[in-house]
């Protein structure tokens, strides 16, 4: 017993060490926040102690503390859509997320009267879930006119120069992974790295924006080329799993394979051109202006937990089923965060 003891405090002394040595930018997790929310809003059939749908609130909180505890992150930046986000690319293609509502079926939750009272829960729910954010240990980061995918990529590409993990299920991001870099998809429960992209999309991360370019995304109601799916991709453009190509390398490349799929790429070049204007991250299209914002909100810090305020919040909601032990889930999961963010401005004074 008394050895058990000597090795559990080992342990413990070898955390603290690790994180006296650890600084705040060393290994980020980066949250695409509405594709979260959207997906926890749906998935997750919480209710209050009213009875009230709370699923979009607590789903988030709860997954993204568990993505926390298990990679151990010594940041987390949470990014949201700016209001007109989706112009840019909407005067680019005017097509682009039409249709898009965000809303799930109605039958899969349960409560509501009908899509209004269901739009009316997931509004209230998502302004709920920027308070709470708003008092834990993360960088929360929305700017007006830029889409969270571009905030995202320059973070990842630009920013920050160590370890980073991007939470999504968007596969857009997957163009981004490299050595550096990975992708945790929530859905799936799977890490994405230079590897995994490979294995199952048959190309190099550097080239899966052609991949998307070609087979297109029913999410933002981007049309790919007709007739150019994976498989085709797979037995006839192996080139894409060789080395990295610009967009016009590709074009040019295209012309070179199979004489019937090269003829349908060639009379669809005003289609990839567009294609790839929408869909690549590796240099998001953003002003000087827009990524000094992000810089001076990222250079800003992270704001401390606050344990109090989060509990006053929790306790006026009801939240009690989903967090039974509230205490030991904020430590468990925010307070080593909260340590480094403490480092992080003690060394600034």
């Amino acid at each position: 017993m008394i050895s058990k003891y000597a090795e559990l405090l080992k342990e413990v002394k070898k955390e603290h060490l690790e994180v006296k040595d650890e600084n705040l930018n060393d290994r980020v997790l980066i949250v695409d926040g509405l594709n979260q929310f959207i997906r926890v809003f749906g998935a997750v059939p919480a209710l209050n102690d009213d009875g009230e749908h709370c699923g979009g609130i607590t789903g988030f909180l709860l997954s993204t503390a568990a993505s926390i505890r298990t990679l151990k992150p010594t940041r987390v930046v949470v990014v949201f859509d700016g209001k007109g986000g989706s112009q840019r690319r909407k005067s680019k293609y005017s097509g682009y997320k039409e249709g898009r509502t965000g809303l799930t079926k109605i039958n899969r939750l349960a409560g509501y009267e009908d899509l209004e009272d269901q739009q009316q829960s997931m509004r209230y729910q998502f302004a709920r879930l920027i308070e709470y954010l708003q008092v834990l240990p993360v960088s929360l980061t929305y700017i007006d006119h830029v889409e969270a995918d571009d905030i995202i990529a320059y973070l990842a590409n630009h920013y920050f120069k160590k370890d980073v993990v991007i939470v999504s299920s968007d596969k857009d991001f997957l163009q981004l992974v490299n050595p550096r870099i990975k992708v945790w998809s929530s859905n799936k429960k799977k890490m994405y790295d230079e590897s995994l992209v490979r294995e199952e999309y048959g190309v190099i991360p550097q080239n899966l924006v052609f991949y998307r370019v070609l087979t297109g995304d029913k999410s933002d109601n981007i049309t790919g080329v007709r007739g150019v799916g994976d498989k085709t991709i797979e037995s006839k453009m192996s080139f894409l799993n060789n080395r990295e190509f610009e967009l016009d390398e590709f074009i040019n490349e295209c012309s070179n394979v199979d004489p019937k799929l090269s003829k349908k790429l060639m009379e669809n070049v005003d289609v990839i051109r567009m294609n790839f204007d929408l869909m690549q991250l590796r240099n998001p299209e953003i002003s000087s202006s827009i990524t000094s914002n992000i810089r001076n909100i990222m250079d800003g810090g992270t704001h401390r937990l606050d344990t109090i305020e989060f509990k006053k919040m929790f306790m006026g909601d009801k939240l009690y089923t989903a967090f039974a032990d509230v205490d030991s889930w904020l430590r468990n999961s925010f307070s080593n965060l909260d340590n480094l963010i403490k480092k992080d401005l003690d060394n600034q004074k």
